[in-house]
């Protein structure tokens, strides 16, 4: 008698139900993602543009946020930014913390918290 080898049915329906799982992982997770990598790269371009010049907070609020609707940014808000001033009340750091959250499977969500700061230092001349 020839002995079977191979994956039976109910075996394949639990390896394509773990595979479904983690793809719906992925799919939901990637943007949440991509749109931090985003705010980073901003906040980057961000600093390198602040270090030569004398903003306000109210100026840099208005940058970052033309700057945030045109790179597709939707998760944050103002009330998300926070702003450190020097003494000549000029801008000196931004720091945005907030949270994302979408849904996964039933009633389940999936939860991002993102941080982002950075400290601007004049150049010296």
């Amino acid at each position: 008698m020839n002995k079977q080898r191979g994956m039976t049915l109910i075996s394949w329906v639990f390896v394509l139900g773990i595979i479904a799982f983690f793809a719906t992982l992925v799919i939901r997770l990637l943007p949440m993602y991509q749109e931090y990598y985003g705010v980073v790269r901003i906040m980057e371009n961000m600093k390198v543009e602040l270090q030569d010049n004398k903003m306000t907070k109210a100026q840099v609020k208005s940058m970052l946020g033309k700057r945030f609707n045109t790179g597709y940014i939707e998760s944050v808000k103002n009330e998300n930014i926070e702003m450190t001033r020097d003494r000549q009340s000029h801008v000196s750091g931004i720091a945005i913390d907030y949270e994302v959250r979408v849904p996964f499977i039933a009633q389940v969500s999936l939860v991002g918290h993102f941080q982002k700061e950075i400290n601007i230092d004049p150049k010296r001349r």
